[in-house]
């Protein structure tokens, strides 16, 4: 449908490297959104498949498509700062080439966020699809206070379910490419000194996870990455106490001796343990005010990164 609003609320940024083969549905997802004053930003970042081809073809076909092209590979992190440049809209909605987004999402993002004008950057639960057609629903804390207790161990967000400010993002100097593959994880931790992070309880995008996804491909470096970016937090940011550190280790070594598969796999499990007791003591709390129960968090022993 066309969009007639010449500034429009929501940019969908995707960042396109080779990704031909999902992208269109990726799109089409976008363009199926309930909510319609929005643009769709595409951003090849050198790809050498028909990447190029495709986006081109999708500006051509819907209005809400623009596309941009770069000649040679730069990096996801710079590809997003170009489109966070071009874009018009107050919020920006992260999707990947390989993802989908369900009709509702952004209305229910934006709904959220014009209820919550502190809140700089929102996420939601996620369905993860692997390439046999399985797949687990993967839940976040909700609300700032419980995201900034784990982050020197658990990512804030899935990548492509955020919905977040422009104007902060721009303000804190958006992606550094410097970071990635962690770069989305920097910038939410950077943008949480200006307003407030949160989650939505519900599964507003399908991520495939597959074996040439970025999670996958990219370990080896993310890895590395992530053990500089927990040095940056605990410099920069909040100085973690000697545990934190030594988990740190734990999942560093863990990242160079297993597999991507694996490290993922129980990264997700410990995820899962972690929202749950989350939910547990807040449950507790609720029956028995009273009581002062301390919080446990468990701390898992393995890669804390972006995206999954």
């Amino acid at each position: 449908m066309k969009n007639q609003n010449s500034q429009p609320l929501v940019s969908v940024v995707i960042p396109v490297f080779n990704g031909a083969s999902y992208l269109l549905e990726a799109v089409r997802s976008a363009l199926r959104s309930t909510y319609k004053n929005i643009e769709i930003i595409l951003v090849d970042d050198g790809s050498s498949d028909q990447s190029k081809l495709l986006c081109q073809k999708l500006e051509e076909k819907y209005p809400k498509v623009h596309f941009y092209a770069f000649a040679k590979n730069k990096g996801q992190g710079i590809a997003i700062n170009y489109a966070l440049k071009k874009a018009k809209g107050k919020y920006i909605c992260r999707l990947n080439q390989d993802d989908t987004m369900l009709p509702h999402r952004i209305a229910t993002q934006v709904k959220y966020l014009t209820a919550h004008p502190e809140v700089v950057a929102l996420g939601s639960s996620i369905l993860l699809f692997n390439e046999k057609g399985q797949s687990q629903v993967l839940n976040f804390l909700e609300n700032d206070a419980e995201i900034r207790k784990v982050w020197h161990f658990l990512s804030p967000f899935s990548d492509p379910s955020v919905m977040f400010s422009r104007a902060v993002a721009l303000k804190v100097g958006g992606h550094d490419q410097e970071f990635y593959p962690a770069n989305d994880t920097h910038l939410w931790i950077r943008m949480a000194q200006v307003g407030k992070l949160a989650n939505l309880h519900t599964p507003l995008v399908h991520v495939l996870f597959h074996s040439k996804c970025a999670s996958v491909k990219k370990f080896k470096k993310l890895n590395e990455v992530t053990w500089k970016m927990h040095l940056w937090i605990d410099k920069e940011i909040t100085p973690a106490p000697w545990y934190i550190k030594l988990f740190w280790l734990g999942q560093y070594i863990s990242g160079k001796l297993f597999s991507a598969e694996f490290n993922w796999a129980f990264y997700r499990l410990l995820k899962k343990f972690v929202y749950l007791s989350s939910v547990f003591f807040d449950l507790f709390h609720q029956i028995s005010p009273k009581k002062t129960v301390p919080r446990v968090i468990v701390q898992p022993a393995i890669l804390s990164t972006s995206g999954q």
